[in-house]
């Protein structure tokens, strides 16, 4: 009976233990999240005074997101490692992905990001030099209550745009960062810029614009066409013109992209 006795007391001690561990990760269990990746780009609109800089210099040190409802809890990942890159590179659909990972499965209307420093330097039109940029709050923040997203367990990866842009404040010559809800969400097309991408590799996101065969066409934003050939291709989902598709591939001759991988968003009910 005493070695029963133990083995049941080193069960219970192990139930503890285990107990304590989930605990300590918030209590979100492997099946209860998601999968979210983060993109960062840089608004191309009319407003915008990118074309003032040779480069934009931004060092992104955190980001986080609020659930909807009535816990309405704000969601950090621990795991986020600061990241800088140049806005020049990232305007129209080009995008980067600042952060990717699992978070707790849920309603979420609200995203924001800490930026810790901003560095531009003006063309010799502009003025040349370092130009006096503002971030408000050092935070942006996009409340969503028309482009909300749902981040569901075990279901479909979500890509999440945060669109900014730089303007310039009246006759001061200072400029000013703030964000484009607009511009911004999981439904918004781009294209990955990724200093670790090899030549001719390309990530993208658009809608199925033309299907001819193997041949599609593929448009990203109001003026940006792709020819992608999927033959060969692993397909995901059920294609269909008017669709949006994530595609991988590389650029082939006469950049026509020859697709490896790509999967089509499915259409929700009432859509």
């Amino acid at each position: 009976m005493k070695k029963y006795g133990a083995i049941l007391a080193s069960l219970f001690l192990v139930a503890v233990l285990m107990a304590g561990c989930a605990g300590s990760l918030g209590g979100t269990l492997p099946g209860e999240t998601g999968y979210l990746r983060f993109l960062l780009s840089d608004d191309d609109s009319e407003v915008t005074a990118i074309g003032d800089f040779e480069s934009v210099i931004i060092t992104v040190s955190g980001i986080g997101f609020q659930q909807g409802g009535e816990s309405g809890g704000w969601i950090e990942p621990e795991d986020y490692e600061p990241w800088t890159g140049d806005l020049l590179d990232l305007i129209g659909t080009n995008s980067s992905v600042i952060w990717e990972g699992y978070i707790e499965a849920g309603y979420y209307h609200k995203a924001f990001i800490y930026v810790s420093d901003v560095v531009g330097n003006l063309t010799p039109e502009a003025g040349g030099g370092q130009a006096d940029i503002w971030v408000p709050s050092d935070k942006f923040q996009i409340t969503m209550p028309e482009i909300p997203f749902t981040v569901t367990e075990g279901g479909a990866i979500v890509d999440f745009v945060f669109d900014v842009t730089i303007i310039k404040s009246g006759e001061s010559g200072q400029y000013l960062i703030m964000p484009q809800v607009a511009e911004s969400g999981p439904d918004q097309d781009y294209r990955e810029v990724d200093e670790d991408d090899s030549d001719g590799e390309i990530k993208l996101k658009g809608t199925i614009l033309k299907m001819v065969d193997s041949m599609w066409t593929v448009g990203l934003g109001e003026d940006e066409v792709w020819s992608v050939n999927v033959a060969g291709a692993k397909i995901e989902g059920t294609p269909a013109v008017g669709l949006k598709a994530k595609i991988e591939g590389t650029i082939g001759e006469y950049d026509i992209i020859l697709a490896s991988e790509v999967e089509v968003e499915e259409v929700e009910e009432g859509e």
